[in-house]
């Protein structure tokens, strides 16, 4: 049961449904990534939205990372609570989190992931220049930027014609530190040491990420990944910046500099959503930053820049207001302002067959109530998580929504919420909880927040269905009914509620033991999955979209198979609507182009390297297909053209109808990897 707390000590006066849910031991914790779970919050990562000056106090040290701009939309920054025993265990630390929050005395607070105290260097100055680092030999014509995780940064397709380095500086974000540094937190590796570690390690890239602390057992946000074949990070670095045979694609010039920033392993562990941006937006931060110091050293304005950014999540707001979002819009536009060839790539997702979106509009209703379902299956060793999105700048009167559990489960888990404000909780965005409980023990938390004091959101928790992960209780497995009831305050003529379940699949390199739920139309018989059914219910595919990718400035790029010209059948999607008329329209998010995903029917994916250099392996989904895009942009602002040069126009004659436009956008990349000559065979796949 979810203990009482006084006023100083309660999370969720500070914060907000995820943070309730993930740090307090009665509710999330246990079932939460290695980082929380198992680790102290000592030191943690956050972010303060708002204007406003950060201050830390005698117990609270305060760093902010290298930024490009001093005044940002967002703040990231790391604290360390010197009150806090590391080692008096997980019971109270949600009260301890709340006093430490309440000491800073701001705004409004986003609490993050924490990171482990190793990696936290004894002296921090976030103006110096990175011991050891050198200057390019020539000035970088482009910039590539790659946030990724395990990223081989001694491969040899990061190697100018001399055998020197491109990777100009690398930053391991949940490295062990060194004792004085210019990056917060983690380790930041220079285009020097890269080549001192090939110069005194050769072709023993394993022991020299070991003497890096890129390999490290010990610390579960490094681990051993870079022990393994093949990464995510290492297979998009390879396409966006890499000359290989195995990338099987025109090699970029020695001027192209490269940028690095291996994120924590929770980034890919944690599916919620939850605990990440504050590592996303440090990780831009510090590419600008690293970008215009290197042009500095030039005497020189900015240097055209292009990031790729390989990563999402499927829940969110999908209208670009979220924090991380309106962040990074900020960061490109005051950017382009300096230098106009600046871009971030992202992918729009991978999830457009997996039934993990709902659009209810006011026909799908029956007396103001709409009815679906969400199936929990078995053998779930993560947590699972459901957002609701009410429309924008909607106070609903009198909306609830009652939560019904399996057949079978103990009638005392249906739970219903009043989506308004809690008035004992007075601070930060209005936001009321409920949990759901069976025999004393908690198994979901219920909530509804006014997300950013500007649209209200129902959120469903529920901890992990397997039963041997030693904390006594579980969620029941099954068809969970969820019931919006809005018949005090009916839904007007063009409004519409959005349902997005969280990935929450299995990212083989890590083994989280996740399996993924899915949305169920409880009031329209289910279609066949090869083809999308002629009329549109309202679980689809259509708003099947990374969630963090929605941004105006950001270049969104979607799938397609190069031998049928036709979308990736999981390539997500804008979302469309249904006009008075009946007809379709794109109404919001639509890719700025689709570029290649998949080479055919029986070569699913796109090739790439390994981890390791001579090595090579094959990945499928959306993240390659921007990865690709990033590659051409970068290659055009090297000849002198705009970030657009040579993509296709897709419709020169006539816009296609909402279900193609939306999943294609206007324009095609053209294929630019793995058209080599004599490309060697890949090896395994890897599915993102």
């Amino acid at each position: 049961m979810f203990p009482h707390r006084h006023d100083d000590e309660r999370i969720d006066k500070y914060t907000g449904p995820y943070e309730r849910w993930i740090f307090s031991e009665d509710l999330g914790r246990p079932f939460a990534f290695p980082a929380i779970r198992k680790g102290s919050s000592s030191h943690i990562t956050a972010l303060m939205e708002g204007e406003g000056k950060l201050a830390g106090t005698d117990d609270i040290e305060i760093r902010i990372p290298p930024l490009w701009n001093e005044h940002p939309e967002v703040t990231p920054f790391a604290m360390w609570n010197k009150a806090l025993d590391p080692d008096g265990g997980p019971a109270h630390e949600d009260a301890e989190l709340a006093r430490c929050l309440n000491a800073l005395n701001g705004t409004r607070y986003r609490l993050n992931m924490p990171i482990d105290p190793v990696t936290w260097p004894a002296s921090y100055d976030p103006t110096a220049t990175p011991e050891g680092w050198q200057k390019p030999k020539v000035k970088p014509r482009v910039i590539i930027g790659v946030i990724d995780d395990g990223i081989p940064f001694l491969h040899r397709a990061f190697r100018d014609a001399a055998g020197d380095t491109r990777i100009n500086l690398c930053w391991l974000q949940a490295a062990r530190a060194d004792t004085s540094a210019a990056v917060p937190f983690g380790c930041e590796i220079t285009n020097t040491r890269i080549d001192q570690l090939r110069a005194q390690y050769g072709n023993q890239e394993v022991r020299a990420y070991k003497a890096a602390h890129a390999i490290d057992a010990d610390l579960p946000e490094v681990d051993t990944v870079l022990m393994h074949h093949a990464t995510h990070g290492a297979h998009i670095a390879g396409i966006a910046a890499g000359n290989d045979p195995y990338v099987g694609a025109a090699d970029l010039p020695d001027d192209a500099a490269v940028i690095a920033v291996q994120l924590p392993n929770t980034i890919a562990w944690d599916t919620s959503g939850f605990g990440k941006e504050m590592m996303m937006l440090s990780a831009i931060e510090y590419i600008f930053n690293r970008a215009r110091m290197i042009a500095q050293a030039f005497d020189s304005p900015e240097i055209p820049l292009v990031i790729n950014f390989s990563y999402g999540w499927s829940a969110n707001r999908h209208d670009g207001q979220s924090s991380f979002e309106r962040a990074v819009d900020a960061l490109i536009t005051d950017r382009r302002k300096e230098q106009p060839c600046t871009e971030l790539v992202m992918p729009t997702g991978n999830n457009f067959a997996n039934d993990m979106h709902a659009r209810f509009a006011p026909g799908d209703l029956n007396h103001g109530k709409v009815r679906f379902g969400w199936q929990l299956k078995p053998d779930d060793r993560t947590s699972s998580y459901l957002e609701i999105w009410l429309p924008p700048d909607r106070d609903p009167h009198g909306w609830t929504v009652t939560v019904t559990p399996p057949e079978g489960s103990p009638v005392e888990l249906q739970q219903s919420i009043l989506v308004k404000a809690d008035p004992l909780i007075e601070d930060g965005d209005p936001r009321r909880f409920v949990e759901l409980e069976t025999g004393g023990k908690n198994i979901g938390q219920l909530s509804a927040d006014k997300h950013l004091g500007n649209r209200w959101r129902v959120m469903l928790a529920m901890i992990p269905t397997a039963g041997n992960l030693g904390a006594g209780r579980r969620t029941p497995v099954g068809l969970w009914a969820i019931e919006i009831d809005t018949q005090h305050d009916p839904l007007n003529a063009g409004e519409h509620i959005d349902v997005w379940v969280q990935r929450d699949d299995d990212p083989t390199q890590l083994g989280t033991g996740g399996q993924q739920s899915h949305l169920v139309d409880l009031s329209y018989p289910k279609p066949p999955r090869v083809f999308e059914p002629p009329t549109l219910t309202p679980v689809r595919g259509f708003g099947c979209l990374n969630g963090i990718g929605t941004a105006s400035s950001v270049l969104r790029i979607a799938g397609y198979m190069q031998s049928t010209q036709k979308p990736s059948g999981y390539s997500g999607s804008a979302s469309i609507a249904v006009g008075a008329d009946g007809t379709t329209f794109v109404d919001a998010n639509l890719p700025a182009a689709t570029a290649t995903a998949d080479q055919g029917w029986f070569r699913p994916g796109l090739p790439s390297i390994g981890v390791l250099s001579g090595s090579g392996a094959r990945i499928v989904g959306t993240s390659a297909a921007a990865a690709t895009a990033t590659r051409l942009i970068a290659l055009n602002f090297i000849a002198g053209e705009p970030a657009w040069q040579g993509f296709t126009e897709l419709y020169s004659d006539a816009v296609p109808d909402a279900r193609t436009l939306s999943r294609t956008g206007l324009y095609r990349v053209p294929p630019v990897c793995g058209t080599a000559p004599k490309q060697p065979q890949e090896q395994p796949f890897i599915g993102v």
